[in-house]
């Protein structure tokens, strides 16, 4: 399922954060957001899911405008898994999981059988069967992203927003993290849009890339195509190379700084 962004102009109060922003999301692909902290990459995740209403411009899915859809219709739309992971209630990690159906569960029911069947199944995918049991509020930051991922895939939702979900993994659960991704939006074509500060992730595992720069998009495209010198020096900063390894392939690297 697409996703169009067209001349989006957006942010808080008197204070704007993106200006005239345009992006396209190709269904079945996934999109890496990447720029430097306060480039807006938050801001327009929140307003492709409907959280904050621009003041500008217009955010289609598959030719639907978000802005005139119900919480609910967006819901079975889009799926957001978020940077910050706190639960007020002593929920533990399946029932956090179970959230993730309520757009098709009725006012006031509770989820069937076959929804508790497909939440364990999804833990067994993501690995984390041995949590479903804990309070969720015990666990770490890391696992707790495992945890809202999820909770995502279990919205089964056909675009998925990424906010930052490798800020509080390690190495390998970063790798992991974004394979999985990579592996359901193969698998499942989903659409999703995965904000990174680490553009070696976007390169290894993303087919397309949004770069933004002070809330304005510089460049967009196959991530082959755009992640090169240029680009990388415009959104990140001077010194931030592309290099050749060994074996042929390509890494990003800070020079000089």
């Amino acid at each position: 399922m697409s996703v169009r962004v067209d001349g989006l102009t957006a942010g808080y109060g008197n204070s704007p954060v993106l200006y005239e922003v345009a992006a396209d999301l190709a269904a079945g692909r996934s999109c890496a957001l990447i720029g430097r902290n306060g480039s807006g990459k938050t801001t327009l995740m929140r307003c492709i899911n409907g959280i904050l209403k621009p003041t500008k411009g217009t955010i289609t899915v598959s030719g639907r405008e978000i802005r005139s859809m119900k919480r609910d219709e967006i819901a079975r739309l889009i799926s957001l898994v978020p940077q910050g992971n706190y639960s007020p209630f002593q929920f533990s990690c399946l029932e956090i999981i179970l959230m993730g159906g309520a757009a098709r569960i009725k006012p006031w029911s509770a989820p069937c059988a076959g929804e508790r069947r497909q939440a364990l199944e999804i833990c067994r995918e993501v690995g984390i069967v041995e949590l479903a049991e804990r309070p969720f509020n015990s666990l770490s930051g890391g696992q707790k992203q495992l945890v809202m991922l999820a909770r995502a895939l279990h919205q089964n939702a056909p675009v998925m927003l990424l906010d930052e979900p490798n800020s509080h993994l390690d190495f390998p659960n970063q790798h992991m993290m974004m394979g999985l991704m990579r592996r359901f939006v193969r698998e499942r074509g989903v659409t999703a849009l995965i904000t990174l500060h680490d553009p070696n992730l976007a390169l290894q595992y993303c087919d397309d890339v949004v770069m933004l720069r002070e809330g304005r998009v510089v460049a967009a495209g196959p991530t082959a195509e755009i992640l090169d010198d240029v680009h990388l020096q415009e959104v990140l900063g001077p010194g931030i190379l592309m290099e050749r390894t060994v074996s042929g392939g390509r890494v990003v690297v800070p020079r000089n700084m």
